[in-house]
């Protein structure tokens, strides 16, 4: 079997009272073989949580701290995001704690979305994933963005 290096694909599944949810198993094994660990940094982006293994957000951090934003918007909006950010790790049966905060924040309460995004696992409140993609016209959608992807020659 080949070793994952990204994580792709989506799931379902279900936040309990307590604020836990399960990782897919295909992306705990991209953390284990690509990361080494199953840490991960959670922040809220508005509509859903973006869930960055520890090293990929440290790689961020570095960029930012290189490369800090000039403007008060890029000021603002780093401000933002280390306020929601928190650090979890994967327990024994496959679950992160996502805190109280970060829910309340994107609406994120029972039933949810978990989909893979390159190098970060995002987790969506199932409501706002239908409406933003389940209905989406993909043809129509790569038509009007075909040169940012011409890789993909459909």
């Amino acid at each position: 079997m080949k070793t994952p290096t990204s994580f792709k694909g989506k799931s379902h599944h279900t936040i309990n009272e307590a604020g836990r949810v399960s990782i897919p198993s295909k992306f705990r094994d991209v953390l284990k073989t690509k990361y080494g660990d199953e840490s991960l940094t959670l922040v809220t982006l508005g509509s859903h949580i973006a869930a960055f293994p520890t090293k990929e957000w440290q790689k961020l951090e570095e960029t930012w701290e290189a490369n800090p934003p000039k403007d008060g918007k890029g000021k603002k909006f780093l401000r933002y995001l280390y306020s929601t950010a928190e650090d979890c790790t994967i327990d024994k049966q496959g679950r992160i704690l996502v805190p109280n905060m970060l829910r309340e924040s994107t609406g994120l309460n029972s039933e949810c979305v978990i989909v893979g995004h390159m190098n970060k696992i995002e987790i969506w409140p199932k409501a706002k994933w239908d409406k933003e993609f389940e209905d989406i016209n993909v043809e129509n959608l790569f038509d009007s963005i075909s040169e940012e992807f011409p890789e993909l020659n459909l």
